[in-house]
């Protein structure tokens, strides 16, 4: 009689039996295993799942001469748009810089066009004054000092500059900050070469001849207000009593007021050019005859007018002299 197998007490499940079939612990046994099978499983399935980029020549392939130099060519095409797209952006930028530049140029030459036009009324003022010491000095030697003349004051008008007063006697400075900005960073590189060049031109005229003019007449006018500190009293030190001068001390005198009239006529003169050569940038004309133009037009506006600088000291002098006699007559009283 054949055997009967012995019944296990207890037989497994069938979802069990399957798990153990496919070697997969089972959770209650080893929750970590079963957390890292579920992990890879998730990264099996992202990885079917994710497609991938495959670069490859077009369909068909590359087949003949034909389709190699289309499709060189096509690509060659697609570098020079490119290329073009970036050059369009640069030159783009590069014109807004120009403009910029021209735009911050010509707003310098306004407030140095208001300048200049202050300076002249300085410079004719200062030379009717050092013109009346001169005089002065003249009737001072004739009479062997003898003749008891007061200090000669110069009269000067309140300026307007840049919509504030400017009550300063001496003439003022010219700017340069944006001329010298764009040279020192290449930004003059931008404008045409004519503009370049004329720009140029006028600030060298400006910085190296101008300034050293206006310098040199500032410290002749020094010089000569030195000499009168000599002989004035310490409550009024920059009033000199003539009175006190010998004849050698006026000759000096005369020298140094002479020195400082030659100078400031010299600042002057060089800043009619300057001023002319100023009035073309800010219209835009770069052009030689355009420049000669506007610097003849210059020379002749603000040209020294000896008969009305005569005909102000002629009067000046005639108060002068009328106040001095009511003033000896009443002494006299």
């Amino acid at each position: 009689m054949p055997e009967i197998p012995e019944i296990p007490e207890e037989l497994p499940l069938a979802d069990e039996a399957a798990v153990i079939a496919e070697g997969t612990p089972l959770v209650g046994d080893n929750d970590e295993a079963g957390r890292s099978a579920e992990i890879r499983t998730t990264e099996d399935e992202t990885k079917e799942e994710t497609p991938v980029i495959d670069v490859h020549a077009p369909h068909g392939g590359l087949h003949t001469w034909k389709d190699f130099w289309i499709h060189l060519g096509t690509i060659t095409l697609g570098l020079l748009i490119a290329i073009s797209l970036e050059q369009s952006v640069e030159w783009v930028h590069r014109l807004h810089q120009r403009h910029e530049l021209d735009a911050s140029l010509r707003a310098e030459c306004a407030v140095n066009k208001e300048r200049a036009e202050d300076n002249f009324i300085r410079y004719d003022e200062e030379m009717t004054w050092l013109l009346g010491l001169h005089r002065d000095i003249a009737r001072l030697q004739a009479t062997g000092g003898k003749l008891d003349l007061p200090y000669r004051k110069m009269h000067f008008r309140p300026l307007v500059l840049d919509g504030t007063p400017y009550t300063a006697t001496s003439s003022m400075a010219l700017l340069t900050a944006v001329f010298d900005n764009a040279s020192a960073d290449g930004r003059l590189a931008l404008l045409p070469d004519d503009v370049a060049r004329s720009y140029s031109r006028l600030y060298r005229l400006q910085e190296a001849r101008f300034n050293e003019l206006r310098y040199r007449a500032g410290d002749a006018v020094a010089k000569q207000e030195a000499f009168e500190g000599l002989f004035a009293d310490s409550r009024t030190p920059t009033t000199p009593v003539l009175a006190r001068m010998s004849q050698a001390d006026l000759k000096q005198y005369d020298a140094l007021v002479i020195e400082s009239f030659t100078a400031l006529r010299g600042a002057k003169g060089l800043l009619t050019t300057v001023y002319g050569t100023n009035n073309a940038m800010r219209q835009g004309l770069y052009d030689a005859a355009s420049l000669h133009r506007l610097d003849d037009e210059a020379k002749a506006r603000f040209a020294d007018d000896w008969e009305a600088i005569t005909k102000e000291l002629d009067a000046e002098d005639a108060a002068r002299d009328e106040a001095g006699a009511k003033t000896a007559g009443a002494g006299g009283k």
